[in-house]
């Protein structure tokens, strides 16, 4: 039996050993907890975070994900006094994280 390959060949596996932990380690929590994004509009600044809290929820169902969401950091709102339909208008952008 040679034995001379077979210190290159398992420095060659332990290696890609570490290197799949590391992918696993980080990909892990990603795959967890994915982002999803909305954006609203509305009359009243409370209307278009609603309104972008629910086009998030919306895009987090169509990946099957129904359970309860929550924000992930502050969300974005815009004034905007010259819109050529409404005049004065708040738009909103709001990032969720949901269960499944």
């Amino acid at each position: 039996m040679n034995l001379r390959w077979g210190h290159r060949a398992g420095a060659g596996l332990a290696a890609t050993a570490g290197a799949t932990a590391l992918v696993m380690l980080v990909a892990g929590p990603a795959a967890a907890s994915p982002l999803f994004c909305g954006a609203g509009r509305g009359l009243t600044a409370q209307n278009a975070v609603q309104g972008a809290f629910e086009d998030a929820q919306n895009s987090a169902q169509s990946e099957g994900l129904y359970g309860a969401c929550t924000l992930a950091g502050e969300p974005q709102i815009f004034e905007t006094f010259n819109d050529p339909y409404f005049g004065h208008l708040f738009r909103a952008q709001v990032t969720v994280t949901c269960l499944p």
